[in-house]
This record gives C-alpha cells, structure tokens and sequence, in this order.
C-alpha cells in the first residue's frame, strides 16, 4: 500500500468498511483490474481524492468568481455547484475505473490469446514440465498482458510455493478474460487426471485461430463497408457542396460561401475523417 493509500484508510477505514458491503461489484473488478488495493482501501482513497477536490475547487472558485461578480454569495453558490458537479463526475470515474481497465486488460489478452496459446502447444510438444509453458510465456514482452498473467502463475509457483494447480486455479479466478480462464482451468484438469496437454492446447490454438480468422473476414468486409460510405456520403457529397456552393456563390455577395466553404474544408471533413479512423480503429480485431 501506498503512502497516500494509507493516510486515505487511516482516516476513511472505518467508515469505508461499513459502506463496503453496497459495492461489492467493485471488489470483483478490482481483482480482475490487477488493483493491489482491498475494497476497503480503495474506497477511502475514492473518499478523499473527492473530499479534497472538491474542497479545493470550491475555495478556488470562489476566490476567482469574488474577483469577477464583486458578490461573495453568489460566488459561493456558483463555486458550490461547479465544485458539486465536478465531484460527482470524479466519484463516478472511481466507480468506473476498475471495470474499465478490466476490461482493457480482457481486450488485450484476447487479441494474443491465439498467438500465445499455439506458442504453449509447440513447446508443450516437447513433453516439459507444465510450469515451463508459462515461464517461458512469461518472459515475452509481444504478448502483452497476458505475459503479465502467466508470470503471476510462475510468481506464486516459485515464489509463494504454491503448487501448479493451486496458482493455475487463482490465476483462473483473477483474470477478466472468459477465454484464458476456461483454458487455465482447462489445463488445470489435464494435469490433475494426468492427460495429454499437448493434444489440449493444440485443440484450443486450432479453434482460437479459426476464431481469429473469422473476426479479420468480418473486420475485412466491414471496413470495405465503411470505406465505400465514407468515399461517397463524405468526399464526393463535400465535392458536391463545393460545387454547388460555388455556383451559388455567383448568384450573391459570396462571402458567407466561402465562409461555408472554408468551415466544411478546414474543421468539418477533418472531424469526420478523425471519427472514421477512431471508428475503424476501434472495431479492429488487432
């Protein structure tokens, strides 16, 4: 625990521990977030952060509004609201954060778990000890978080001296991905009962593959959408308007044409082509 953590709980534990019983999603979310914090001591940190922001915003606020209105009532009011909104909004970040970055961390070891399990089943082929897999998983940066997740498995084995099945079964219980929990467990069983790995893992690489190169197919003939809309709805109706425009433009002053013009030119179409990359980036299989 941090510093700041501790001076947080130190003066919010008991209170934080009465009310934790009614955020008991968040708990989950934390574990499944890697957030080294109990509930307890991330809601006292919540406490707080918005306790001292808002006290902070309300003094500002009103110090600066009082210079403006000459009017320290209504500065206070004013500072009082902006303060109150913008509190709330931190407290609903707060709440939110953990299963945000859980599900961040899920996207990311989806995106390898194809990758990084046919990885597990060549070495596997060479009939090593099961811990191996996810030491050597472990030691590669590519495959993102979910090399994160294999050295905490390897952590609690070498480290904790927890035996394999144990760290496998609570690494299965911490992580967000649906995916990898039903392969530790998966793997958990074929070690317990003493049945081919090899033969496992080369089974799910096979089927997340497959997975896999469905979603690029989809992703393919998605873009292929999108880009056909954004070349005509977007660049040729912008051609369009530019010259119509332009041939309206003849007919008046033309002044606020070109004012048109330039605004459709210089902000309209770049917002749109930043939203359209934004778009594609975020249905990306990658």
């Amino acid at each position: 625990m941090t510093t700041y953590a501790k001076m947080c709980y130190n003066l919010f534990g008991n209170f934080s521990r009465k009310i934790e019983k009614h955020f008991l999603d968040i708990e989950t979310d934390l574990r499944r977030a890697k957030i080294n914090y109990t509930l307890a001591e991330y809601i006292s940190i919540a406490i707080f952060t918005v306790g001292i922001t808002f006290f902070i915003e309300t003094v500002g606020l009103a110090f600066i509004f009082t210079l403006i209105f000459r009017n320290i009532v209504a500065a206070l009011i004013l500072s009082f609201t902006i303060s109150s909104v913008f509190s709330i909004i931190l407290l609903f970040l707060f709440y939110g954060y953990p299963a945000t970055r859980a599900k961040s961390i899920e996207k990311d070891v989806n995106k390898n778990l194809p990758f990084s399990i046919s990885y597990l089943s060549s070495i596997a082929s060479g009939d090593v000890e099961p811990i191996f897999l996810f030491k050597t998983l472990s030691k590669f940066k590519g495959y993102g978080k979910i090399s994160d997740e294999a050295k905490e498995i390897v952590k609690n084995v070498e480290m904790f001296g927890m035996n394999f099945t144990t760290a496998l079964k609570k690494e299965a219980n911490k992580t967000p991905s649906k995916k990898f929990k039903e392969i530790l467990w998966g793997i958990n069983t074929i070690v317990s009962s003493g049945g081919d790995l090899f033969t496992f893992l080369k089974e799910k690489s096979n089927l997340l593959m497959n997975e896999y190169r469905r979603n690029i197919k989809k992703y393919s003939d998605q873009l292929s959408l999108f880009v056909e809309i954004y070349l005509i709805l977007i660049i040729v109706g912008s051609i369009f308007f530019i010259i119509l425009t332009s041939v309206m433009a003849t007919l008046s002053s033309g002044m606020e044409i070109v004012a048109l013009q330039s605004f459709v030119v210089f902000i309209f179409l770049p917002m749109i082509s930043i939203a359209f990359i934004v778009l594609v980036k975020g249905i990306s299989p990658d």
